[in-house]
């Protein structure tokens, strides 16, 4: 779990509000795609409010190309496509949004953008605190025992992969995405590799290092159907002969069209190329 300050005017706020969504512009996408469901939002608002209303959680995020707060729709340009819908945990009401605001006065909390990760939690508990104080809320709990120590040390093997897809397809130019979207089923694949940005996925991955390898190859064949992608399968040396059972039975439509790496052989890849990447630069090549 991390915690986010939202920032921006009253206007976008009361848009955002009817829609519990928030958006970014492209140039935070790296912080967007480290968002994930549960981390914890205080919304801020900025002048003439100048003061938090509010606390959520992040349900989904999405990129969208429609505009939808008022300055987009005036302009009929999208400022902030890169978007996340929110749960509300408690937000005031608008009338009391300048006489109930909690200010920011004597916290060392950064506000710079419309998306801003939280590092001193000692402030932040700080500040839960003081929204409990004035809006009698029990807020406080959502962040009660969270310390430096409670953070995550380590990335799971899962969420490692992904980066590490992610990082090699920005360095052979590709439009990377996780958690992309497939519509026809409801589901999420782990990683894609565009072209264009508004193109197809040209390459589609997915990690299955536990959990159901029925469910990923569900994926990898709606993929197939839907843009002809080639598919590849990451997973452990056990699950090998288990998928490629499955490809030569129920998936046998993408069965000559998946690729199937463990994780030694896809690490091994993936050093291999960041060694590449990083003589190329060192050499000037790149």
């Amino acid at each position: 779990m991390k915690f986010y300050i939202c920032s921006g005017s009253q206007e976008n706020w009361e848009t955002a509000f009817i829609k519990n969504i928030w958006g970014v512009k492209k140039r935070f996408k790296k912080l967007w795609d480290r968002l994930e469901r549960g981390d914890i939002l205080v919304f801020y608002v900025s002048s003439p409010i100048n003061g938090f209303v509010g606390v959520g959680k992040i349900k989904d995020k999405f990129e969208q190309k429609d505009p939808l707060w008022p300055e987009e729709i005036k302009t009929k340009k999208v400022i902030w496509p890169y978007r996340f819908e929110f749960s509300i945990e408690f937000v005031l009401p608008k009338s009391e949004w300048k006489t109930k605001k909690v200010s920011l006065e004597g916290l060392k909390l950064s506000i710079n953008a419309g998306l801003n990760p939280v590092k001193n939690l000692n402030d932040l508990k700080l500040l839960f605190k003081r929204m409990d104080e004035t809006w009698d809320t029990k807020l406080f709990r959502l962040i009660e025992g969270f310390t430096e120590e409670s953070k995550p040390k380590k990335v799971n093997l899962h969420e490692e992969i992904k980066e590490k897809l992610m990082e090699l397809g920005e360095v052979e130019g590709y439009i990377v995405e996780k958690e992309y979207r497939l519509s026809d089923i409801n589901e999420r694949l782990d990683v894609i590799w565009k072209r264009m940005r508004y193109g197809n996925p040209t390459y589609v991955f997915e990690i299955q290092v536990g959990g159901n390898l029925h469910q990923a190859l569900t994926k990898l064949k709606s993929a197939y159907s839907s843009w002809n992608s080639n598919l590849f399968l990451i997973t452990t040396k056990d699950n090998v002969e288990k998928a490629k059972k499955l490809l030569s039975s129920s998936f046998y439509e993408i069965e000559n069209h998946t690729r199937i790496l463990t994780i030694e052989k896809f690490n091994e890849f993936y050093e291999i190329q960041k060694r590449s990447h990083n003589l190329k630069k060192e050499l000037g090549l790149d």
